[in-house]
């Protein structure tokens, strides 16, 4: 996960939308670890989608929304394909 941080970083990365779950942890401990990429936690997956998509259309850098596994993919279907289908 150090390595994830580590490219996201790179990347110019300094924000990430998620909401925590037992699978992706490991993740939130290398992010805090490293401290330089801010964490905003949203209350429903698919709000972290639209978020990162929201992010990136304003800022021009990379959104990034997190979610753990299990239904947390489905979830976040929709703000992905938002992203996908208009190229951001």
């Amino acid at each position: 996960m150090d390595a994830v941080v580590q490219v996201l970083a790179s990347e110019g990365v300094d924000t990430v939308f998620g909401c925590p779950g037992a699978a992706i942890l490991p993740l939130y401990q290398a992010l805090e670890k490293n401290g330089t990429i801010e964490h905003l936690i949203v209350r429903h997956e698919e709000g972290a989608t639209h978020m990162a998509d929201g992010w990136s259309r304003t800022t021009g850098g990379v959104g990034v929304a997190i979610g753990t596994s299990g239904p947390a993919g489905t979830n976040m279907i929709t703000g992905l394909y938002t992203a996908l289908a208009d190229s951001i």
